[in-house]
């Protein structure tokens, strides 16, 4: 071999230097693929921890506990809101001065009396207001309209009700059951 030095090889050639990483160039991070996957490891990491805070959140807020979850689907019922009925009101211009209630709530048979609220005043086919299906409002009186008395009084749901034939706008004529007056004291019927 004809060579001094004694770093050739066999076949007479100077061996390959060794590889030696390059320095990373000054704001660059590593490789594109190391970054997309550390983006998208971080992403569904903090969407995770979103989702988890925020429906844990509304679960707090709204009071929904397991105890309260087993509750309603065990046999016990939940609670529901009462029924809210509406109180008609004397309309001033209706009810004036001159209008007094019957006295003791009696009517006569034959008599004729109306509604002295200013709102509408359901008419129904039975005595009663108190869990009562739709189909028993058979009419609704307006403020200041008449009805005949035919019947009655009946007590239902604590008030002294009274049968009455109304007749309506379009000349239909209605019979029915009629409060005459309000669980609260306000007359409804009067003169």
């Amino acid at each position: 071999m004809g060579s001094s030095s004694g770093w050739q090889n066999s076949e007479g050639r100077l061996p390959a230097p060794a590889r030696q990483p390059t320095p990373a160039r000054a704001g660059k991070s590593a490789s594109p693929r190391a970054t997309r996957s550390r983006y998208w490891l971080g992403f569904w990491l903090s969407f995770l921890l979103l989702t988890l805070v925020s429906c844990g959140g509304l679960v707090l807020s709204s009071g929904i506990n397991r105890l309260d979850l087993a509750a309603l689907q065990g046999e016990q019922k939940g609670w529901t809101p009462p029924p809210v009925t509406a109180t008609p009101t004397p309309d001033p211009a209706v009810a004036s001065a001159s209008v007094q209630p019957p006295a003791d709530g009696a009517f006569v048979l034959g008599q004729t009396t109306r509604n002295v609220t200013n709102s509408r005043v359901n008419i129904r086919q039975t005595p009663g207001h108190l869990s009562k299906p739709n189909g028993d409002i058979v009419a609704q009186m307006a403020p200041g309209e008449q009805v005949e008395i035919i019947g009655g009084p009946a007590s239902a749901d604590n008030l002294l009700w009274w049968q009455v034939r109304y007749r309506a706008a379009d000349g239909q004529t209605v019979e029915g059951w009629v409060a005459e007056a309000t669980a609260s004291g306000v007359q409804i019927l009067g003169q």
